[in-house]
């Protein structure tokens, strides 16, 4: 964890201009570059009002010269085969329909049912019966992996729509971290958000499959230096509970990002889930201005619930040196529609992609400048975004560009690299020759290991052919972390894809695929 002074002696080694911390990206005629596929017109219309001199002209679709040998539409069609074998054998996004959970559906109570996606979780079989037995120290940072699977679920909507009920799970569980954080009685605290939250165990019978959900030893948990457990004793939505108290920014990124493709999913919505997208629209809006008029401060709660102001890093934005200016931006864009008085440039700093420091402060401002992006597009503000994508394409570039070296770096990894790449072409970055091949490598690793014999039984746990036994919640491999496999589905199905990108899949393939 950094302190505030061991940011600015960082920004103080390095410099901290203002200016972009890369070369621009030439704009190119559309013209000349290659099929990346439908895109929403409203984000790439082209010019109408050429000539009227009072008529406001539309950015061009940001457009990157061609790196790297042409893939073939062969090579295209191999992948996407690939593709489509692993979100099969994998029983993809039924598995996350079984493994995502938090209040059943099904409870006789008729409290407040949503569903996440944990960490710290173990799946034991014994007796043919399933247990989702919790660990004392609890998740951290479950957005970082509900956010890309609500990405995900939403893309496979998109689709093949047959995913709503997913889609509507998870978006119930982005609002229950901020539901958790409401009392029946106590001081008014404000709209505050949960890292966690921990309710009664529970028989779940949703989806005809019997699962035991234990909290036990969350109620109370181990506290850590990151957050403690506080008791919530007359929650109204979910009874009595225990929330981790610090909210941290490290996931905020991927939850904002997600959020912003949800347009591409739910213009289907049923009256009933219409509501749970207004109330996330009400409950983030709230919270993510309220971090802005505390100073870009993440408030939470102690024991007493007595509201303040963390000091650790992960819950404040550092200005200084616009190092997290995008992370700011997004909030800022998310709550109130434009940048104000933000000036983040392309949304890189003199600290993005500086070897040395720890991958996961890289991998959290990337995920910022990637919401940055999206929903800049989302807010009707193509130059903002337009800008950001300059900046994620220098990104793309300079660790692509590191790789191919005669010293390649260890960091990123090939899967956090992925993650990035495959959220850029989703959020309109155009992808070059080069960044398709290395996705279609990824496909070629993660078909080789999530299809390996001994994955399988992770796969199907509720079989009664599975024998009792410890399987994997999240049953991680190669090419891709499980939780991007399915937002690869992005490049077919995003409305913020860019019509110059070099094609990764065979969308139409996709599409005739079903789930």
């Amino acid at each position: 964890m950094w302190s505030k002074a061991a940011w600015v002696a960082a920004v103080v080694a390095l410099g901290c201009g203002s200016g972009s911390a890369g070369p621009d990206i030439p704009l190119a005629d559309a013209s000349d570059a290659g099929d990346g596929g439908a895109v929403l017109e409203e984000a790439f219309a082209p010019d109408d009002t050429a000539g009227e001199a009072d008529a406001p002209r539309p950015p061009p679709v940001f457009t990157r010269p061609d790196k790297g040998p042409p893939v073939t539409p062969e090579e295209v069609a191999a992948a996407t085969a690939l593709y489509l074998e692993i979100l099969r054998d994998t029983r993809y996004f039924d598995v996350v329909e079984e493994r995502a959970h938090g209040w059943p559906e099904s409870d006789p109570q008729g409290r407040y049912w949503f569903a996440t996606w944990w960490s710290g979780v173990r799946v034991i079989k014994q007796d043919g019966r399933v247990t989702y037995l919790h660990s004392a120290d609890g998740a951290d940072n479950n957005g970082m992996r509900t956010g890309p699977i609500l990405a995900a679920a939403c893309f496979a909507h998109a689709l093949w729509g047959d995913r709503a009920p997913l889609v509507r799970r998870l978006v119930r569980g982005f609002n229950s971290w901020v539901l958790a954080m409401e009392r029946e009685a106590g001081p008014d605290t404000g709209v505050l958000m949960a890292r966690a939250h921990y309710p009664e165990s529970v028989t779940s019978q949703d989806g005809g499959r019997e699962v035991f959900i234990d909290y036990s030893l969350n109620r109370p948990g181990e506290d850590n230096g990151a957050t403690i457990y506080v008791h919530n004793p007359d929650n109204p939505y979910c009874g009595n509970i225990y929330i981790k108290n610090k909210r941290s920014k490290d996931d905020i990124g991927h939850m904002l990002l997600a959020l912003a493709f949800l347009p591409a999913c739910t213009a289907d919505a049923d009256p009933a889930f219409r509501e749970d997208l207004d109330l996330l629209d009400t409950l983030y809006g709230v919270w993510v201005r309220r971090v802005e008029d505390d100073g870009w401060r993440i408030a939470t709660v102690d024991r007493d619930w007595n509201v303040y102001w963390p000091e650790e890093d992960l819950a404040f934005f550092i200005e200084l040196g616009n190092i997290e200016c995008k992370a700011m931006l997004a909030i800022r864009l998310a709550g109130r529609g434009d940048e104000g008085p933000l000036q983040c440039g392309d949304g890189l700093s003199a600290l993005d992609e500086v070897q040395g420091l720890k991958n996961d402060f890289h991998q959290i401002q990337r995920s910022f400048h990637e919401a940055a992006a999206a929903l800049a597009f989302l807010r009707g503000r193509p130059d903002l975004a337009d800008a950001m994508l300059h900046g994620l394409a220098w990104r793309l570039d300079t660790l692509m560009d590191a790789r191919e070296s005669d010293h390649p770096p260890a960091l990123p990894g090939d899967q956090d690299l992925a993650e990035l790449v495959m959220m850029s072409a989703a959020v309109g970055v155009p992808l070059t020759s080069r960044e398709v091949r290395f996705l279609h490598a990824r496909i070629a690793d993660a078909h080789q290991t999530y299809l390996a014999e001994g994955m399988k039984p992770h796969y199907h746990v509720f079989d009664p052919a599975t024998p009792d036994g410890e399987y994997a919640f999240t049953p991680d491999a190669g090419g891709f972390f499980w939780r991007y496999v399915g937002a690869l589905l992005g490049v077919c199905a995003s409305p913020y894809r860019n019509p110059t990108s070099r094609p990764v899949l065979d969308c139409d393939a996709v599409r005739d695929a079903g789930s």
